[in-house]
Protein backbone atom coordinates (compact mmCIF):
# COMPACT_ATOMS: atom_id res chain seq x y z
CA UNK A 1 0.00 0.00 0.00
CA UNK A 2 1.45 3.49 -1.06
CA UNK A 3 0.68 6.92 0.02
CA UNK A 4 -0.48 7.76 -3.38
CA UNK A 5 -3.10 5.05 -2.81
CA UNK A 6 -6.29 7.07 -2.61
CA UNK A 7 -7.72 4.68 -0.34
CA UNK A 8 -4.75 5.11 2.30
CA UNK A 9 -5.30 7.22 5.07
CA UNK A 10 -2.37 6.93 7.44
CA UNK A 11 0.65 6.34 5.73
CA UNK A 12 4.17 6.54 8.33
CA UNK A 13 7.98 5.17 8.03
CA UNK A 14 10.97 5.83 10.86
CA UNK A 15 8.70 8.51 12.64
CA UNK A 16 10.05 9.36 16.34
CA UNK A 17 10.69 10.67 19.43
CA UNK A 18 13.19 10.78 22.29
CA UNK A 19 10.32 9.97 25.08
CA UNK A 20 13.34 10.04 27.99
CA UNK A 21 17.21 10.22 27.46
CA UNK A 22 18.19 7.01 25.79
CA UNK A 23 14.98 5.89 25.51
CA UNK A 24 13.06 6.18 21.59
CA UNK A 25 9.54 5.43 20.93
CA UNK A 26 9.43 5.01 17.09
CA UNK A 27 6.93 4.23 14.30
CA UNK A 28 9.02 1.81 11.60
CA UNK A 29 5.96 1.53 9.17
CA UNK A 30 2.39 2.05 9.81
CA UNK A 31 0.03 1.88 6.72
CA UNK A 32 -3.82 2.14 7.46
CA UNK A 33 -6.37 2.35 4.54
CA UNK A 34 -10.08 3.68 4.61
CA UNK A 35 -12.27 1.74 7.75
CA UNK A 36 -9.09 -0.19 8.76
CA UNK A 37 -8.43 -0.56 12.33
CA UNK A 38 -5.53 -1.41 14.37
CA UNK A 39 -4.55 -1.84 18.22
CA UNK A 40 -1.18 -0.46 19.60
CA UNK A 41 -0.88 -2.99 22.68
CA UNK A 42 1.77 -3.48 24.45
CA UNK A 43 2.88 -2.99 27.80
CA UNK A 44 2.66 0.04 29.86
CA UNK A 45 5.38 2.61 29.39
CA UNK A 46 6.29 1.28 26.27
CA UNK A 47 4.88 4.72 24.59
CA UNK A 48 1.46 3.60 23.13
CA UNK A 49 0.15 7.01 24.05
CA UNK A 50 3.35 8.68 22.74
CA UNK A 51 2.77 6.97 19.18
CA UNK A 52 -0.54 8.33 18.94
CA UNK A 53 0.71 11.52 19.50
CA UNK A 54 3.58 10.96 17.16
CA UNK A 55 0.27 10.08 14.76
CA UNK A 56 -1.48 13.28 15.45
CA UNK A 57 2.14 15.52 14.22
CA UNK A 58 1.63 16.87 17.70
CA UNK A 59 4.82 16.10 18.86
CA UNK A 60 8.43 17.14 17.92
CA UNK A 61 10.83 14.36 16.07
CA UNK A 62 14.76 13.56 15.64
CA UNK A 63 15.60 12.94 12.94
CA UNK A 64 15.83 9.95 11.20
CA UNK A 65 16.34 8.61 7.73
CA UNK A 66 13.68 8.26 4.88
CA UNK A 67 10.82 9.78 7.51
CA UNK A 68 7.55 9.84 5.64
CA UNK A 69 4.13 10.72 7.13
CA UNK A 70 0.72 11.45 5.54
CA UNK A 71 -2.83 11.50 6.80
CA UNK A 72 -5.22 11.45 4.30
CA UNK A 73 -2.67 12.18 1.69
CA UNK A 74 -1.53 15.26 3.41
CA UNK A 75 1.87 15.42 4.11
CA UNK A 76 2.57 15.88 7.68
CA UNK A 77 5.71 18.48 8.16
CA UNK A 78 6.58 21.29 10.54
CA UNK A 79 5.81 23.32 7.04
CA UNK A 80 2.39 22.02 6.98
CA UNK A 81 -0.50 23.95 8.15
CA UNK A 82 -1.85 21.46 11.34
CA UNK A 83 -5.20 22.65 9.87
CA UNK A 84 -4.36 21.00 6.74
CA UNK A 85 -4.08 17.37 8.45
CA UNK A 86 -5.84 18.04 11.35
CA UNK A 87 -8.95 19.29 10.57
CA UNK A 88 -12.37 17.86 12.25
CA UNK A 89 -12.61 15.74 8.71
CA UNK A 90 -8.99 14.27 8.74
CA UNK A 91 -8.74 13.70 12.53
CA UNK A 92 -10.45 12.89 15.24
CA UNK A 93 -8.57 12.09 19.06
CA UNK A 94 -10.28 11.15 21.83
CA UNK A 95 -8.43 10.90 24.98
CA UNK A 96 -8.13 8.33 28.35
CA UNK A 97 -9.93 11.06 30.09
CA UNK A 98 -12.23 13.81 28.08
CA UNK A 99 -11.34 17.06 27.73
CA UNK A 100 -14.49 19.10 27.32
CA UNK A 101 -14.77 22.50 28.28
CA UNK A 102 -16.55 22.62 31.54
CA UNK A 103 -18.44 25.87 30.38
CA UNK A 104 -20.07 24.93 27.45
CA UNK A 105 -23.37 22.97 27.00
CA UNK A 106 -23.12 18.84 25.29
CA UNK A 107 -23.62 19.88 22.38
CA UNK A 108 -21.50 23.32 22.19
CA UNK A 109 -18.74 20.62 22.88
CA UNK A 110 -19.54 18.42 20.15
CA UNK A 111 -19.56 21.10 18.09
CA UNK A 112 -16.19 22.57 19.39
CA UNK A 113 -13.61 21.30 16.49
CA UNK A 114 -15.82 22.08 13.59
CA UNK A 115 -16.89 25.65 14.79
CA UNK A 116 -13.22 26.39 15.34
CA UNK A 117 -12.43 24.56 11.71
CA UNK A 118 -15.37 27.34 10.25
CA UNK A 119 -16.90 24.63 9.53
CA UNK A 120 -21.05 24.04 9.91
CA UNK A 121 -21.70 21.18 11.50
CA UNK A 122 -23.66 17.90 9.48
CA UNK A 123 -27.34 18.47 11.43
CA UNK A 124 -28.60 14.75 10.67
CA UNK A 125 -25.15 13.18 11.46
CA UNK A 126 -24.77 15.33 14.81
CA UNK A 127 -28.18 14.77 15.96
CA UNK A 128 -27.73 10.77 14.70
CA UNK A 129 -24.68 10.53 16.85
CA UNK A 130 -26.60 11.67 20.06
CA UNK A 131 -29.34 9.73 19.72
CA UNK A 132 -26.52 6.80 19.48
CA UNK A 133 -25.00 7.35 22.16
CA UNK A 134 -28.19 8.17 24.49
CA UNK A 135 -27.16 11.99 25.27
CA UNK A 136 -30.61 13.21 23.64
CA UNK A 137 -32.11 14.21 27.07
CA UNK A 138 -29.12 15.89 27.72
CA UNK A 139 -28.03 18.44 25.53
CA UNK A 140 -27.83 21.45 27.65
CA UNK A 141 -25.90 20.13 30.51
CA UNK A 142 -22.62 21.31 31.05
CA UNK A 143 -20.01 18.88 31.68
CA UNK A 144 -20.23 19.35 35.37
CA UNK A 145 -23.76 17.65 35.07
CA UNK A 146 -23.12 14.88 33.26
CA UNK A 147 -21.38 11.11 34.53
CA UNK A 148 -18.06 10.00 33.50
CA UNK A 149 -19.63 7.58 31.27
CA UNK A 150 -22.09 9.83 29.60
CA UNK A 151 -18.67 12.44 29.31
CA UNK A 152 -16.55 10.07 27.56
CA UNK A 153 -19.35 9.34 25.00
CA UNK A 154 -19.51 13.29 24.64
CA UNK A 155 -16.03 12.70 23.73
CA UNK A 156 -16.33 10.27 21.05
CA UNK A 157 -19.30 12.19 19.65
CA UNK A 158 -17.18 15.10 19.11
CA UNK A 159 -14.22 13.22 17.68
CA UNK A 160 -16.30 12.03 15.26
CA UNK A 161 -18.51 14.91 14.23
CA UNK A 162 -16.42 15.84 10.84
CA UNK A 163 -16.59 12.18 9.79
CA UNK A 164 -12.26 12.26 10.17
CA UNK A 165 -11.12 10.22 7.83
CA UNK A 166 -8.43 8.89 10.88
CA UNK A 167 -9.72 8.33 14.41
CA UNK A 168 -7.18 8.19 17.70
CA UNK A 169 -8.06 6.12 20.82
CA UNK A 170 -5.84 6.42 23.53
CA UNK A 171 -7.19 4.18 26.35
CA UNK A 172 -10.62 5.47 25.62
CA UNK A 173 -12.65 3.37 28.11
CA UNK A 174 -10.17 2.83 30.83
CA UNK A 175 -11.97 5.25 33.28
CA UNK A 176 -15.08 3.69 32.80
CA UNK A 177 -16.86 0.87 34.97
CA UNK A 178 -17.22 -2.37 33.33
CA UNK A 179 -20.61 -2.08 32.41
CA UNK A 180 -19.55 1.49 30.26
CA UNK A 181 -16.46 -0.10 28.56
CA UNK A 182 -18.90 -2.60 26.94
CA UNK A 183 -21.63 -0.01 25.77
CA UNK A 184 -18.66 2.22 24.67
CA UNK A 185 -16.85 -0.08 22.90
CA UNK A 186 -19.53 -1.09 20.92
CA UNK A 187 -20.29 2.67 19.95
CA UNK A 188 -17.30 3.58 19.24
CA UNK A 189 -16.73 0.42 16.31
CA UNK A 190 -20.55 1.26 15.21
CA UNK A 191 -20.28 4.53 14.60
CA UNK A 192 -16.79 4.85 13.30
CA UNK A 193 -18.05 2.48 10.93
CA UNK A 194 -20.48 4.46 9.73
CA UNK A 195 -18.44 7.80 9.39
CA UNK A 196 -16.07 5.40 7.28
CA UNK A 197 -13.19 6.36 9.51
CA UNK A 198 -9.75 4.47 9.98
CA UNK A 199 -9.23 3.77 13.91
CA UNK A 200 -6.18 3.69 15.74
CA UNK A 201 -6.47 2.13 19.22
CA UNK A 202 -3.99 2.78 21.86
CA UNK A 203 -4.48 0.14 24.36
CA UNK A 204 -3.77 -2.37 27.16
CA UNK A 205 -6.62 -4.02 27.73
CA UNK A 206 -7.88 -4.63 24.50
CA UNK A 207 -7.85 -8.87 25.08
CA UNK A 208 -11.56 -8.54 25.49
CA UNK A 209 -14.07 -7.10 24.16
CA UNK A 210 -15.21 -5.49 20.82
CA UNK A 211 -11.57 -5.11 19.86
CA UNK A 212 -10.34 -8.68 20.93
CA UNK A 213 -10.32 -9.56 17.34
CA UNK A 214 -9.18 -6.30 16.00
CA UNK A 215 -5.19 -6.51 14.17
CA UNK A 216 -2.50 -5.59 16.20
CA UNK A 217 0.58 -3.93 15.13
CA UNK A 218 3.38 -5.40 15.75
CA UNK A 219 5.90 -4.36 18.72
CA UNK A 220 9.37 -5.18 19.91
CA UNK A 221 11.96 -3.34 22.03
CA UNK A 222 15.34 -2.82 21.09
CA UNK A 223 18.62 -2.03 22.76
CA UNK A 224 20.94 -1.00 20.91
CA UNK A 225 24.65 1.24 21.59
CA UNK A 226 23.50 1.67 24.57
CA UNK A 227 19.79 3.46 23.40
CA UNK A 228 16.48 1.75 23.98
CA UNK A 229 13.87 1.92 21.11
CA UNK A 230 10.04 0.99 21.54
CA UNK A 231 9.38 0.08 17.97
CA UNK A 232 5.59 0.04 16.18
CA UNK A 233 5.00 -1.56 13.11
CA UNK A 234 2.81 -3.18 10.54
CA UNK A 235 5.01 -4.11 8.42
CA UNK A 236 4.52 -7.94 9.29
CA UNK A 237 0.72 -7.34 8.87
CA UNK A 238 1.05 -6.28 5.49
CA UNK A 239 3.46 -8.93 4.32
CA UNK A 240 1.11 -11.58 5.49
CA UNK A 241 -2.33 -10.04 3.50
CA UNK A 242 0.13 -9.86 0.63
CA UNK A 243 0.88 -13.54 0.72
Amino acid sequence: MSSSDPETVLSIRNLGIERAPGFFVVIEELDLAASETIVLDAVSGAGKSTALGLIAGALPLVDLPDTRHAIAGVPVTPETPRAAFAGPDKLGFVLQTNTLVPYLSLVENIELPVRVAGQEPDAEWQDHLIRAMGLGDYKARKPGQLSVGQRQRVSVARALLGQPALLLLDEPVSALDPANVAEVEGLIVHLAAEAGSAVVLASHQAQTGEFANTPRADHRLLDHQGQSYSIFSTAGRAAARVA
